[in-house]
This record gives C-alpha cells, sequence and structure tokens, in this order.
C-alpha cells in the first residue's frame, strides 16, 4: 500500500516573479492524486531536532532570517518567500512522516509530494562548489535518511533518478558506510552542478557506498534500462538495504526542457516496478519529489507511481525513446567505465 504526504503550505513557497520552480508543480500532482483514492496524510511538524543532524545550526539561522523579510534571492536561482521556511520544514516533515509510515507497517511505500527540493544543499548550503543551492533549502532525502538511521535501520539506500546530480546528498553521506547513494544524472559537464563523476566514490569508511553513472545529452530509455540492469539493480540486492529513500525528479522526461535526457514514462514505471519488486527484501520505499517542472509528465507520472506501488493496471500513453546508436556507444562506454571502478567494492561485471 502507498500513501501520499502533502501539505498546503507548499502552495506557499512562492518564487517573487515567474520561476521554474512554483506551486504549480505540487498542485498538478495533488489534482492527479485526488482521484486515485489512497490516504493521504500530513507532515510531521517539529523537525529542528533533525535538521541540525545535517546541516549546520548557522546555514539554518541564515534561512530562517530571509524568512523574515518580503523576498530575498539567496543566490541566482533560490529564492526564500515568507512562507519558505514553514514549506521547508514540513518538506523535511513529509519524510519523516513516510519512513514512520512505512516502518510501522501501516505503508510499504510512500510519496513525499513536496517543495521546495533538496538534494543539491549540503550542511551549509552550496555543496561540492556547486554556483548555486539549485532551488533547494533543506535536503529533505539526506533528514530523512539520518532520521532512519536513528529509528534502528542500519543500511539506507538512495537511489536519485533527478536529471540533476544530488551534490548536497553526496556531500553529506560521503563518509557513511551505512548509507548508500546511487545517483543517474546527465553529463556534469553539460549540465548544473558540474559534479557527480565516475570516480566520486566515497572517502574513508564510506569509500565505494558513492555510485554515479553519468549519461550522455539524448540517452533515451533504452540506454538508460541498461545503466539500471548492469549496475543499479546488481548494487542494490548486494548492500541489501533495510530502507530505500527515492529522490524523484521528473527533469530527465524527453519533454522536460531544462535538461537534455530522452526518457519516456517507460522507463519511469521500470524504475517504479523494480523498487516495488524490492518491497519484502526492505521495509519500504519512500519516494520524495526533487525536479520535474512539466506539469503534464508530473501529472502522469505521478499517478503512473501510484498505480504500479498498489498494483493497480496502468497505461503509458508514450512510446520508448530509442537512443541514438552513436549516443548508446557512450552510454556503453559510462557503464563499462563505472563497473571498472566499482568492481572492487560489488559484485558487477
Amino acid at each position: 500500500m502507498i500513501g501520499v504526504i502533502y501539505d498546503d503550505a507548499y502552495l506557499e513557497h512562492k518564487p517573487p516573479r515567474y520561476h521554474i520552480e512554483n506551486p504549480s508543480r505540487v498542485s498538478s500532482i495533488m489534482s492527479a492524486l485526488y482521484q486515485r483514492n489512497i490516504p493521504i496524510e500530513r507532515p510531521v511538524t517539529n523537525v529542528n531536532e533533525w535538521l541540525v543532524k545535517v546541516h549546520d545550526l548557522t546555514y539554518i539561522h541564515q534561512i530562517d532570517s530571509a524568512c523574515e523579510g518580503n523576498y530575498v534571492f539567496i543566490d541566482a536561482d533560490t529564492y526564500v518567500s515568507p512562507g519558505t521556511c514553514r514549506a521547508a520544514r514540513l518538506a523535511v516533515g513529509a519524510v519523516i512522516k513516510g519512513i514512520d509510515k512505512v516502518l510501522s507497517g501501516e505503508w510499504n511505500a510512500a510519496y513525499a509530494v513536496v517543495r521546495p527540493p533538496g538534494h543539491h544543499v549540503g550542511r551549509s548550503g552550496r555543496a561540492l562548489m556547486a554556483p548555486t543551492q539549485g532551488f533547494c533549502i533543506f535536503n529533505n532525502v539526506a533528514v530523512g535518511a539520518v532520521y532512519a538511521l536513528s529509528r534502528g535501520i542500519d543500511r539506507v539506500a538512495i537511489l536519485d533518478f533527478d536529471v540533476h546530480h544530488g551534490n548536497g546528498t553526496q556531500e553529506i553521506f560521503y563518509n557513511d558506510p551505512r548509507v548508500l547513494y546511487i545517483s543517474l544524472h546527465q553529463d556534469p559537464v553539460t549540465i548544473f552542478p558540474g559534479t557527480g563523476f565516475i570516480g566520486e566514490v566515497g572517502e574513508g569508511e564510506g569509500e565505494g557506498f558513492n555510485v554515479n553513472v553519468p549519461l550522455p545529452p539524448l540517452t533515451g530509455d533504452d540506454a538508460y534500462q541498461d545503466a539500471l540492469n548492469r549496475v543499479v539493480w546488481p548494487i542494490i540486492n548486494e548492500f541489501k538495504p533495510q530502507l530505500i529513500l527515492v529522490s524523484l525528479g521528473f527533469d530527465a522526461h524527453e519533454l522536460e526542457t531544462i535538461a537534455n535526457l530522452r526518457l519516456s514514462l517507460n522507463t519511469y514505471a521500470e524504475m517504479f516496478r523494480g523498487l516495488r519488486d524490492l518491497i519484502g527484501m526492505v521495509k519500504g520505499v519512500i519516494f520524495v519529489l526533487e525536479g520535474g517542472y512539466n506539469f503534464e509528465v508530473l501529472s502522469r507520472g505521478s499517478r503512473l507511481l501510484v498505480d504500479i506501488m498498489s498494483n493497480r493496471d496502468f497505461e503509458i500513453d508514450e512510446e520508448s525513446t530509442v537512443t541514438d546508436p552513436r549516443v548508446k556507444s557512450r552510454v556503453n562506454s559510462v557503464i563499462k567505465e563505472v563497473v571498472g571502478v566499482h568492481k572492487q567494492y560489488w559484485h558487477i561485471e
């Protein structure tokens, strides 16, 4: 059973002018999900004790101070409005609520329909020398992972399917073997935040627990699914996580204008089915909204997620995309290199 966590406070994180990351993103999703007859609950409200376990107190105070004004751009991409601090805390609270629901056995999957997104934020804001925070305020998934570890979970996997690398999440867990971070994203040479190269594998005790699969622009369904089958699922099965958190970005879809991958919803369906099939090995899966700016893709993709995780029949009114042979050759080279780097840590070939 999957449930949704949502709060109208997410609508109060408002841009001062047109901005691609705006309240209509979650409105379009919830308009679709209200028709699905699934449980919808509100987030946990008291999250400060968990925020300080992930973010520096100075950074939290900086955000809180910014919320006291009218509108502030804390960098070229990322804004803070009077409603941002409540929305951002409730975004964290939605992930915590989803974990509680899964660990109690009431749900086996949860979908946190939240904003602002979070995976670009490190301990003190911008992460790994990125130029901006990429629309993010607090790292919702990272706080969720720390919370899950405090609840007695020993191994957490974070799968990041956003088109952009989650530089903040990588930074936070780079030395932590309890958290496996796997990210499939567009080649960082071609897109923000410019991080997520294959050689970034973790450090110290965390070496080998950070897996990046940077894919060239114009990668389609067939090549992306090769990466899932040859890298992601084998490592997940070997790691044997007790809980999976998913940084879910719909911005790898071919209709998105912010990036250059060419996925259809057929690949998202493959990802959702693969995660559904892991339930039993894991206590549950918590999906957390990150990017995705095409309202139709957001709504259809979210319906697809809920239907698959509920074992309902579904239809995908899109043709699968096929990768150009020259691009697919580059994808195969990337996969080969990832395998070459990580086979010393995992049984992949």
